[in-house]
């Protein structure tokens, strides 16, 4: 039978510790496994204050690398808009147009700053559909490209430091649809 021990600070019953009754044969056999018991509960203690403190560094070093984020995805509207500008100037200016070439340098200025902050740019075109790196808007039949290929981009997507922070809308090519289904018309059910 054993009893059960009163904590000293608060004087309420641990369940966990077990004591050997008072009248135990041999006190040293009793005080070598109440050593091998505190010994073990102080071994599980370090581990799970180690393991704690990695957790925290990992947590740490992970808010360090994407506090940013949510500065540098506001700023992704800026730069939709700077190349949308640049579409516009490129087929009323032409590329020659000083106007179109300053713009063209600052656009590339700031995806450079970015890009120093482990922004990139998601590649889509011709690439296989990608449900991490890519938002399907369309599908188009095409012949020209195999099936989930993404045959255009409607909005670029970005990478913060390999996380996905916003996928690239796209248009996915299917099959292209056989001219005899067309032209066929589902039995009515009703003409039985």
């Amino acid at each position: 039978m054993t009893k059960k021990k009163k904590n000293k600070t608060d004087g309420e019953v641990d369940d966990n510790v077990e004591t050997p009754e008072s009248g135990s044969d041999d006190p040293i056999e009793t005080l070598q496994t109440e050593r091998d018991d505190l010994f073990a509960r102080l071994q599980r203690t370090a581990a799970d204050y180690s393991n704690y403190q990695k957790r925290v560094q990992r947590e740490m070093a992970e808010a360090r690398n994407f506090a940013n984020t949510a500065l540098i995805t506001q700023l992704l509207s800026v730069l939709d808009d700077m190349e949308r500008a640049l579409e516009a100037a490129a087929e009323n200016h032409g590329q020659d147009d000083p106007l179109f070439k300053g713009m063209q340098l600052v656009h590339d200025k700031a995806l450079e700053v970015l890009g120093g902050f482990g922004l990139e740019i998601i590649e889509a075109l011709g690439q296989l559909f990608d449900p991490e790196a890519h938002s399907a808007m369309l599908q188009q039949p095409s012949e020209d490209h195999p099936p989930d290929t993404v045959v255009r981009e409607l909005q670029r997507g970005y990478r913060l430091k390999g996380r996905t922070i916003r996928p690239a809308a796209v248009v996915v090519s299917t099959e292209p649809t056989s001219p005899d289904a067309d032209d066929e018309e589902p039995a009515d059910a009703g003409d039985q």
